[in-house]
């Protein structure tokens, strides 16, 4: 197998990694958030849940982090395989890293 397919295999990986661990963050953020409160849902006396759970957040910060440190591992390996093969920049990498670090920092600081 020549290197440019190894480090392809290496970069499809981490990229794979990160996005599923995005996408399994997305389901966490659906059950950690607080329920919406309609106007039809109140008059009909539903309870709803206005505060976030900490157990669920906490398990989706620390995956929010996790997704931004798998693609700061991978945009670091990008970055040195574009330089020193024909391998060119992956837009994904950066992509995920940027909605990773907006995501930890909005779930750090707002919630």
């Amino acid at each position: 197998m020549s290197k440019v397919r190894t480090f392809q295999i290496i970069l499809a990986t981490l990229s794979i990694l990160g996005w599923a661990l995005a996408v399994y963050a997305l389901l966490v953020f659906g059950e950690a958030r607080p329920d919406r409160e309609v106007g039809a849902y109140l008059s009909r006396g539903a309870t709803f849940r206005i505060f976030w759970d900490p157990y669920r957040t906490q398990l989706l910060q620390y995956l929010i982090w996790a997704c931004g440190g798998i693609s700061l591992i991978s945009l670091a390996f990008n970055y040195y395989v574009a330089h020193h093969s024909k391998l060119g920049y992956w837009f994904n990498i950066p992509l995920l890293l940027l909605t990773s670090l907006v995501a930890g920092l909005y779930v750090h600081f707002v919630i």
